[in-house]
């Protein structure tokens, strides 16, 4: 079980120290202090328990105790959690399966969507103010280099559809080509009756 204590530990290590550089933190995880939440994810198997107190995040895989919420379900599925509108229709499609309080998976990832960090200053403080502006101005560069090679796939897609729609025939088209080869092969047909007659 060292393969699944050690990751966790490091996970719940930092998730911690990330939520301790937001100083919104404590007000929050005080309104979820003592409520405990279990993900089984059909990918993993094994649940995983979330653990929240007055001063931290607890993280097991071990945990068989009570908990106030148990969510069994996918991984692709965890981000449409965030809107409580998604919940009634992940469920009927046998996506989602809860038990207890609904609203205290949307109240935990909160915990972590909703921090407010001062990057920038965050890493100034450790590695001193030119090389954090270095870190952070590459940073801006690669996201927007992300987001231009994101647009230039999508319009790539948009313009091969179009181009696919123009080499393949609609259904309509389709069917009305079907229909006249059947209407010819009737003709040949009674051509071919009509000559064989004449024959004899």
């Amino acid at each position: 079980m060292l393969w699944t204590v050690l990751p966790t530990q490091l996970l719940e290590l930092g998730l911690n120290q990330v939520l301790a550089l937001d100083a919104q933190t404590p007000q929050r995880r005080d309104k979820l202090a003592g409520k405990r939440l279990r993900v089984t994810l059909k990918e993993l198997g094994a649940p995983l328990t979330v653990t929240v107190t007055e001063t931290t995040v607890l993280l097991s895989w071990l945990d068989s105790g009570a908990v106030d919420c148990h969510i069994v379900s996918e991984l692709a599925v965890l981000p449409e959690l965030r809107d409580s509108a998604n919940i009634t229709r992940l469920i009927k499609a046998d996506k989602l399966d809860i038990e207890g309080d609904p609203l205290l998976a949307q109240q935990l990832s909160k915990l972590v969507t909703d921090l407010d960090i001062d990057w920038p200053e965050q890493l100034s403080q450790r590695i001193g103010d030119v090389p954090a502006q270095m870190v952070t101005n590459a940073f801006r560069r690669s996201q927007k280099q992300f987001q231009q090679w994101r647009s230039d796939q999508r319009q790539w897609v948009r313009d091969t559809l179009i181009e696919e729609q123009r080499v393949l025939p609609a259904r309509a088209e389709f069917q009305q080509f079907q229909h006249e080869v059947q209407q010819l092969r009737a003709k040949l047909d009674q051509l071919e009756r009509h000559m064989n007659r004449h024959r004899e």
